[in-house]
């Protein structure tokens, strides 16, 4: 345990390392902060803080770092302090899903790009997982004698091209058959087995059946492979503060969310709250890395989380603050 005044020091050392990027000393703190203590009982509170891992001291100067202990034990007291509520600065996501027509695409795409502009970090939105929304058409479309496009429209808004390449040529006849039998049987797609006595039952021609029987293979991959949709905002912002020191640190993240494998790490970290993990805590191989994500909620009970990424030394309260808002 610490006391009072000795996480005070503990907070400007975190708060003044964020700002000035470099180590911090006894000094940097009576000057930049309002202490009533002797530089001596700062330097000895310092000592006591390092010795519980909660600062660290760097080969190149007599100033002290935060360790990951410390970001920690710093963030744990900003998420338990209450936030003052502004309704008039929520980010309204209910509002941008009608503003950008229900598209949840679209509307997911810019919400990531606004949170990373103000956040000035690298922002990931997690969309719904729409292997739980219903579709609620299908569409087949032709673009030449051998190839289809097949369209799904989620109750979400959301709309996912699935393509399809046939040897023999297929008819706008076949097309529009198929098209119409596929739109009435949308909700139960999942379900249905379609055989060969099924050319008798809907009146369809062996090659149609043939088709079909694709094209549901394909709806059926693509509804239950598909989880949840990352849209990225700010991806340069990591790329900017790449250097010889932490190259080891961002590499893995951007690696992740290359390969969509961020939400197998954001997954296990997302509750109802504001969520940080801070470094090891998020993988055993990263350091120098933080993530804070909260979980939004659309219309429809739409729902999915926002991950804001950045270094350790992160501007922690201003994104707490702008997730908060998030409304």
């Amino acid at each position: 345990m610490i006391t009072q005044r000795q996480f005070s020091i503990l907070n400007a050392i975190v708060e003044d390392y964020v700002e000035l990027g470099q180590p911090i000393g006894s000094k940097t703190i009576i000057q930049r902060h309002n202490v009533n203590v002797s530089p001596a009982t700062i330097r000895n509170d310092m000592k006591l803080l390092e010795s519980q891992a909660l600062i660290e001291k760097t080969h190149t100067s007599s100033g002290r770092i935060p360790s990951e202990a410390g970001f920690r034990l710093y963030a744990n007291r900003l998420l338990d302090q209450p936030i003052k509520e502004n309704k008039q600065n929520n980010i309204n996501i209910n509002e941008m899903y009608a503003q950008h027509h229900f598209d949840i695409s679209s509307t997911l795409k810019n919400f990531a790009k606004l949170f990373s502009n103000q956040s000035h970090y690298t922002t990931l939105v997690v969309g719904p997982d729409h292997s739980k929304v219903a579709i609620l058409d299908i569409k087949l479309m032709k673009v030449h004698d051998h190839h289809l496009i097949i369209v799904l429209v989620y109750e979400t808004g959301h709309v996912k091209h699935l393509h399809l390449s046939s040897p023999h040529a297929i008819s706008q006849t076949n097309v529009v058959k198929m098209s119409n039998f596929l739109s009435e049987q949308c909700e139960s797609v999942l379900n249905l087995s379609i055989k060969e006595n099924s050319e008798i039952i809907y009146g369809f021609t062996k090659f149609e059946l043939a088709i079909l029987n694709q094209i549901i293979d394909l709806i059926h991959y693509q509804i239950t492979s598909e989880s949840s949709r990352i849209y990225l905002g700010g991806k340069h912002q990591l790329i900017e503060v790449l250097n010889e020191t932490n190259v080891a640190a961002i590499q893995p993240i951007l690696k992740y969310i290359e390969s969509n494998q961020i939400t197998d790490i954001l997954d296990e970290m997302v509750d109802s709250n504001i969520n940080i993990k801070i470094g090891h805590e998020i993988e055993r191989d990263i350091q120098d890395i933080a993530i804070l994500t909260r979980r939004y909620q659309i219309d429809h009970g739409l729902s999915g989380y926002v991950a804001v990424i950045g270094p350790t030394a992160m501007h922690y309260q201003n994104v707490i603050q702008l997730l908060s808002r998030i409304s």
